[in-house]
């Protein structure tokens, strides 16, 4: 291979790993890949966008609700359909990123989930993000909230309090 061809391989490198790093530090972007992971169903495309400590409590979580189903076969357990990553388990036919809002230690980004035939149906979700590592992840979903006066539920509480049932 000759200098110059070189120097351009090094160079789509070095362009590339800087696209995957300003998608990391982009809000919209994690968003954006959010809903696609959820849309396409894809847990692992999920997870990737998680915190360690999410992650870790998912895990926890999941592994306890796992022995239920197993000591209790007859009855559905906590996590039987899976992680709540959205307030509802409708499959929306759409999902779309919404406002960015700076908080402290952390930025909100809105993710609209939607149905065109029933608009009713709709709601919003909010992913709490947080900077680990040099890059964005998602630390919690705080769900839709449906009920008047009700505080803000988030995925960390639901997986905490699935099991005081």
């Amino acid at each position: 291979m000759n200098r110059p061809a070189i120097l351009t391989v090094a160079l789509i490198a070095m362009v590339s790993l800087s696209i995957a790093a300003t998608a990391a530090d982009d809000p919209r972007t994690v968003g954006e890949a959010f809903c696609k992971a959820r849309g396409a169903n894809d847990d692992a495309a999920t997870r990737s966008l998680l915190t360690p400590s999410l992650i870790a409590e998912v895990d926890a979580a999941q592994a306890r609700s796992d022995v239920i189903g197993k000591t209790n076969p007859d009855e559905k357990p906590p996590l039987g359909d899976g992680i709540p990553y959205q307030a509802f388990p409708d499959v929306p036919k759409d999902c779309v990123v919404g406002a960015v809002a700076d908080g402290a230690g952390s930025i909100e980004v809105k993710v609209t989930y939607s149905f065109p035939d029933s608009p009713d149906a709709n709601w919003t979700d909010r992913l709490k993000l947080v900077t680990e590592n040099d890059s964005l992840s998602i630390d919690d979903v705080i769900y839709a909230n449906v009920a008047n006066g009700e505080p803000d539920l988030s995925l960390r509480q639901i997986l905490m309090d699935a099991f005081d049932q």
